[in-house]
């Protein structure tokens, strides 16, 4: 005798909603890459950092305690964490795998290793002593050490944290996404304005409304300074890492060296010398790659793999 279940029967179709659901999300998001992984980076850093900042205000949560440095550790992974994601979703193994390709990718000229590592602190400090002379020649006069002991080891641990957490997302990923897109100028402005706007959470952790507008200022021009060297380095998120490091180690030496004076610059100050330097350095570079910022020309074949000259 037959035996009949009584158990409900699924419609062919029903099994295959999650699955249409994901290749509908998938389909989307490789549409439109940069927009999710912006709404993907900014949701988890700012969500972090506003429920932290909240909750410490609201005395649920201890400011010093252990789970607001964790909120605040995966808020600065914000754009890591995006990156993964949104890759992973497009391209799977071998999105992830181009990026962590990228990450150490270190054959590019020696150049590009003098720029990051020299040159741009050079710039930093000359640009300040411009500004400040007399209170820049004192103040190196006596700790010029911290030349060779604080700022490589500056450059270094915030490569390694904060550019780590932060530069394969921004130029990584939405750099290169940006640049399939848009002119290289365009593609530039693009991310360095987002990612500027990502720092705009800063302004809740006792950052005024002018250090913020000048941070916001000098970030979008670094952000310049990370796409050249990134498009010239064939993709390079290592060296970006690095000049990522370079960037904030020089701010921090030029305000650790004129800690407690009336002198020098305050950080506001150093934002607007900051922009102002790099910013020339940028139209010379715009003017002399003639708007491409290290990227080969249209119809350039193998120009982008090696890591040229700048």
């Amino acid at each position: 005798m037959a035996h009949h279940s009584d158990a409900p029967r699924r419609s062919p179709g029903a099994a295959r909603d999650p699955e249409a659901q994901a290749g509908a999300l998938r389909r989307w998001t490789g549409r439109h890459g940069l927009l999710a992984y912006t709404v993907l980076a900014c949701g988890i850093s700012w969500s972090l950092l506003i429920s932290g900042f909240l909750g410490a205000r609201a005395g649920t949560l201890d400011p010093d305690g252990a789970l607001v440095w964790v909120l605040i550790q995966v808020a600065a992974g914000g754009p890591l964490i995006a990156a993964v994601v949104v890759l992973a979703l497009t391209r799977g193994r071998r999105g992830l795998g181009e990026l962590a390709r990228s990450i150490v990718r270190w054959r590019v000229h020696p150049v590009w290793y003098a720029f990051v590592l020299l040159a741009v602190p050079l710039l930093g400090l000359a640009a300040t002593w411009v500004f400040h002379p007399a209170a820049m020649a004192a103040s190196l006069a006596q700790n010029w050490s911290l030349l060779y002991t604080q700022l490589p080891l500056g450059v270094l641990s915030i490569a390694l944290f904060t550019g780590l957490a932060e530069e394969p997302g921004w130029r990584g990923y939405a750099q290169p996404t940006a640049n399939q897109r848009h002119r290289p100028l365009t593609a530039a402005l693009i991310v360095s304005v987002i990612w500027a706007l990502w720092h705009l959470p800063n302004a809740l952790f006792g950052q005024g409304a002018v250090e913020t507008l000048a941070h916001l200022l000098a970030t979008v021009v670094n952000g310049f300074v990370l796409a050249w060297v990134y498009n010239a380095t064939a993709g390079s998120v290592l060296l970006v890492m690095l000049l990522h490091g370079a960037q904030n180690a020089t701010g921090g030496l030029v305000l650790l060296l004129f800690e407690g004076s009336a002198d020098g610059p305050t950080r506001t100050g150093y934002y607007l010398i900051s922009a102002l330097v790099f910013g020339a350095l940028m139209v010379v570079v715009t003017v002399r790659t003639r708007g491409r910022l290290g990227l080969p020309s249209p119809g350039a074949h193998g120009t982008h793999r090696s890591g040229g000259t700048p």
